[in-house]
């Protein structure tokens, strides 16, 4: 994990409290005991609005940033157990469990055993708090607040370690589009509002409550936006914002009127627009899926075969002409109701 992002493998403890404070922020890293073999490892990454790492403590260790301001940070243990406290809460982390900490909140790793490993997350404040007002549709004025425990089991807690999984694989990728500002920006925005869907939060009743309700003439300005751009990186917060509600209303009018939700119904325009370059013959798999806004190639195949019953490079190797015309390529039309 993270293995193109070596900062250091085998550190002595000065050197890895040296690096840890220089990728996140300044903190106090302090040892609480003896250890066996003395040596930390870190690997880490930032982009605009995002620092990813991972660690390993090489004996046990204290750590606290306290109010660290400008960031919500997660954290995922990978190995060993690790006691975590913030203002009013505390809690003791094994490998696969998670903990969410508010910048405006003290946060402290209070004992990290010798061995403890985890991923520890930085998201940029100011992109989570855009990214609620826009699934919400309205400003918000009071801080945000996480629970401290974040359960990764759940349904929604999966999907999450599975955005947090593809932007590390996408990140060890060479090859990948990452390197893209574009693509950069839609990996952290899907990070940072699966996070506001996922995990419980004060929020949390105010994003299921919904808001106005969504109006026919509502969902057709997303389906314009679709059609016109697929290919663009949207979040559902950006759909909802163009829609002029919630997202919680927006996902209810797009079920009602093309039974669906707003992602899947962009999902579907992208594969059509594929599939489309695919029978034309105009372009290659990985060319065409990367036009339309699939940066992920696996989940793109997969995607792909469910919608149209075929892998994306048996669609290619037919090499059918599509009759030339002015609907060439395009998405189905979505039903009157939603006009």
């Amino acid at each position: 994990m993270l293995a193109g992002h070596s900062i250091c493998e085998r550190a002595g403890f000065d050197e890895f409290r040296h690096e840890l404070n220089a990728l996140y922020y300044p903190a106090r890293v302090e040892p609480l005991g003896p250890a066996r073999a003395d040596v930390g490892l870190l690997r880490g990454v930032r982009t605009e609005h995002l620092t990813v790492g991972v660690m390993r403590f090489g004996r046990p260790t204290l750590v606290d940033p306290g109010r660290t301001g400008a960031g919500y940070h997660v954290n995922v243990t990978l190995a060993g157990r690790i006691a975590s406290a913030t203002d009013d809460a505390e809690t003791v982390s094994t490998a696969g469990e998670a903990t969410v900490f508010a910048p405006h909140r003290t946060h402290r790793l209070t004992h990290c055993a010798e061995g403890a490993a985890q991923l520890g997350i930085r998201v940029d404040r100011d992109l989570v708090d855009a990214e609620l007002e826009a699934l919400l549709g309205h400003p918000v004025r009071a801080p945000l607040e996480f629970d401290l425990e974040f359960d990764l089991t759940s349904p929604a807690g999966r999907a999450w370690r599975a955005s947090l999984d593809l932007l590390l694989s996408e990140l060890d990728n060479p090859d990948g589009l990452i390197g893209r500002p574009a693509v950069r920006a839609y990996h952290e925005r899907l990070l940072a509002t699966g996070l506001l869907l996922a995990h419980r939060h004060s929020y949390t009743e105010a994003l299921q409550g919904g808001g106005t309700p969504a109006t026919p003439r509502s969902v057709r300005r997303v389906i314009d936006l679709v059609q016109g751009d697929p290919q663009e990186p949207y979040t559902v917060g950006d759909l909802a914002r163009v829609a002029g509600v919630s997202a919680r209303r927006l996902q209810e009018a797009f079920r009602e009127h093309l039974g669906s939700t707003p992602m899947e119904y962009l999902r579907s325009v992208r594969l059509d627009r594929v599939h489309g370059e695919l029978r034309a013959g105009t372009a290659g798999v990985t060319e065409a899926a990367h036009r339309w806004g699939f940066t992920h190639l696996g989940r793109f195949a997969s995607a792909y075969r469910e919608r149209f019953g075929v892998l994306p490079s048996e669609t290619a190797s037919r090499i059918t002409p599509w009759p030339l015309s002015s609907s060439r390529g395009r998405a189905r039309l979505p039903p009157p109701s939603a006009g």
